[in-house]
Parts: C-alpha cells; sequence; structure tokens
C-alpha cells in the first residue's frame, strides 16, 4: 500500500510549509494527483488521517483533484488523453495507444506525478 508514505510525505510537507509561517493548524491540503501514479483516492484519504493523527493537521481535509494521464505518439508526434483500465489498476501494467493512429509506440508525457498544490493554515 504505497498510498500511506505518499500520505506521510505529504503531510510532512504541509507541516513544514505550516511551521514556516508558523500555523497553528492546517485545516486544508489539495493535491492534483496523476491518474496514472495508481493512488487509489479513498485509500489515500484514511491514510493520510491516521498520519496526521496527533498532529497540526489532524481533521485536515484532503482534497485530491486527479488529472488525466496524456501519451505522446512516437510514429505522428501526435498528443492523446488517456485513462487506465480497471485491470491496470490491479497488475499496473496498461499499454497505450495512439488515439490518431492506432500505434502502441508511445510515451507517457504526463499523469504520473503529484503536486501539493495549496494548503490551508490557520495562524
Amino acid at each position: 500500500m504505497h498510498e500511506f508514505s505518499f500520505a506521510y510525505n505529504i503531510f510532512k510537507i504541509a507541516e513544514a510549509t505550516a511551521l514556516k509561517y508558523n500555523a497553528n493548524k492546517i485545516s486544508q491540503v489539495y493535491l492534483e494527483i496523476g491518474e496514472l501514479t495508481l493512488i487509489v483516492p479513498e485509500l489515500l484519504k484514511r491514510s493520510f488521517e491516521m498520519a496526521t493523527k496527533g498532529s497540526i493537521a489532524e481533521g485536515a481535509e484532503l482534497k485530491i483533484e486527479i488529472l488525466p494521464g496524456k501519451i505522446k505518439c512516437r510514429d505522428c508526434s501526435k498528443v492523446s488523453t488517456v485513462t487506465l483500465s480497471e485491470e491496470s489498476y490491479l497488475t499496473g501494467l496498461q499499454l497505450f495507444q495512439c488515439r490518431h493512429c492506432q500505434s502502441k509506440n508511445t510515451e507517457i508525457i504526463e499523469g504520473k506525478k503529484a503536486n501539493v498544490k495549496n494548503i490551508k493554515i490557520q495562524e
């Protein structure tokens, strides 16, 4: 379950930011997560609750926006938006096909990153 280590890292980023601004409480953390990270939002939220227990972020709302993946075709150079199949959540494997020329000679250009976009704090 990589969600817990991910949630803990999010908490540490939020905590460091809050301490930098002398905050007493973190009330919300807003994330952008690429769909291709294979992060399960509900598991991440539960993990975040566990990781923040007894801290200045306890009870903070974790807002998550899932961003679609994008691939670039190595044959036609066009960009396509892609989503994961249910099977790929189980296996972690997915071959993406270009929507323009149907080639599977593609590379992922977006959707494998996560970003802490905003943190709401109380002084």
